[in-house]
């Protein structure tokens, strides 16, 4: 499996990858162009990495007129190190527009229980400078209700999932014309007098974390491939490591990013089936055209609207799919909803992320990834229209996937007994070589792919930390 998924990966770098994203060098009207929303969740960065973000999607290739910076501020929080709140410092950071009338709040229904489902937000629009690019910015502030505002704390803090569907539950009623609630209609007109379009225009939308450095040219190979298949209806780039040097936590990291994308998302996007894109950095498309100038919903549809909009946590299954790893639950619910249509990755789309630089916080987060892994694998195993037969299917990987997560531990234990057992004079040579040739095929891979020997050494650096990993799981896991 592991030389079938390699070669298969070398092949992608080779003949499809560079074919991803390709753009028409014809030039092309205005008006034929895709619109996109670029939707920032943010929650308590500082201002540095909020004009990181900003920066960076304001310098993008892709055409001014058709882009829509559509930034969320999950609730009244003040990060750490901070003097303001987060809202504040995106507004700060903002030039609003002076005729605009002043933001009232404006209620919704959240994600909560009880009275948390009530949630109101206010919206401020404005444009974004950069150099010489001028932005149109769309600020999203949840405030909370007047009796959260005046308890304190996080008033109107829902999480990031509540973020994402103000976007999705927005667009599902703008494409159906239904009823909106009193900050989606406040959207809606404030949309049209910002950019000048109806929110129908748009077809797509690039999810971005507030700490994501997003490269310039990335949105357009991201739209060229959604453009070019009709068929696609998510799609990632590939996330590097922006702070690799500053502990050894990222320097661990670094390898791992690389393989992740350039191994496992390759092969998945062969086969039209990546199983999760990261929410830091991906593009999803909210309607696709069908026929005649119809449309059919992807991203807006109403069952997955309803589903990734559920508050059932009552089972440890749900919780695990809800609450640990909303980013890979959505990308299940557009696999198990559209088993025909594809998840691709892009490898010319390519972004910058802040990974954790403590061994704790890594740990937290890698633990909460792995758990949301089985879990929508489980569930993706059970979808029964995904493309392949037998060992060429999608079903096939996703249970190779899903065994190789389980048994990662003790196949770890397993490698450190082997070379235990070699030391002490047992024949163990041949299940050695074979556990070295895969780190080489590995190792050749990087190069055929880059052509960066630096990213051996990244390998080396992830190799020789794998121990202190493996230890301080196994010492979590006996005290907890």
């Amino acid at each position: 499996m592991t030389l079938i998924k390699f070669v298969a990966a070398i092949a992608f770098d080779w003949f499809l990858g560079r074919k991803l994203g390709k753009a028409s060098s014809k030039a092309r009207a205005p008006d034929t162009l895709s619109h996109v929303i670029v939707l920032v969740t943010c929650y308590s960065e500082n201002e540095e990495g909020l004009r990181t973000t900003f920066d960076s999607i304001a310098r993008s290739t892709y055409s001014n007129d058709h882009r829509l910076l559509f930034v969320i501020a999950d609730g009244d929080v003040t990060g750490a190190g901070n003097e303001a709140s987060t809202p504040d410092l995106c507004i700060k950071v903002m030039d609003r527009d002076p005729d605009a009338p002043a933001p009232t709040p404006c209620s919704y229904v959240a994600i909560g229980d009880g009275m948390k489902q009530h949630n109101m937000a206010q919206v401020y629009i404005g444009h974004y400078a950069c150099d010489d690019v001028r932005l149109p910015y769309m600020l999203i502030v949840k405030c909370g209700t007047p009796e959260e505002r005046a308890a304190g704390g996080k008033a109107g803090n829902r999480g990031k999932r509540d973020s994402q569907l103000i976007l999705m539950q927005w667009m599902r009623k703008v494409i159906f014309n239904e009823r909106m609630s009193p900050l989606e209609f406040d959207l809606f007109e404030k949309t049209r007098a910002l950019t000048g379009v109806t929110p129908d225009k748009y077809d797509m939308v690039l999810m971005v974390d507030a700490d994501t450095l997003v490269m310039p040219d990335a949105l357009t190979y991201m739209v060229a491939a959604m453009e070019r298949d009709p068929n696609v209806m998510g799609l990632c780039g590939e996330t590097r490591v922006a702070n690799k040097r500053q502990s050894w936590v990222t320097m661990i990291q670094v390898y791992e990013y690389y393989i992740s994308h350039h191994l496992g998302k390759a092969f998945e996007s062969i086969f039209g089936g990546v199983t999760c894109l990261p929410g830091c950095f991906c593009m999803y498309r909210i309607k696709a055209p069908k026929y005649d100038g119809y449309s059919v919903p992807v991203l807006a549809n109403p069952d997955i609207v309803e589903m990734y909009s559920s508050n059932d946590t009552s089972t440890l299954h749900k919780k695990n799919l809800l609450l640990l790893g909303e980013d890979r639950y959505l990308t299940t619910l557009m696999l198990r909803a559209f088993p025909k249509r594809k998840m691709i990755y892009v490898p010319k789309a390519v972004c910058r992320t802040i990974v954790p630089d403590e061994f704790r916080v890594l740990l937290s987060q890698r633990r909460r990834w792995i758990n949301s892994t089985i879990h929508n694998l489980f569930e993706l195993i059970l979808v029964p229209e995904l493309c392949g037969i037998f060992c060429c299917s999608m079903h096939f990987i996703i249970f190779m996937e899903l065994i190789g997560t389980v048994v990662l531990p003790a196949a770890f234990v397993f490698l450190l007994a082997l070379i235990v057992a070699g030391i002490a004079g047992s024949d163990v040579g041949l299940p050695l070589l074979f556990m070295c040739a895969t780190l080489m095929l590995q190792a050749f891979l990087v190069l055929v792919t880059t052509r960066k020997a630096v990213y051996v050494m990244w390998m080396g650096v992830f190799l020789l930390a794998m121990p202190r990993n493996r230890q301080d799981r196994r010492g979590r896991s006996s005290t907890s």
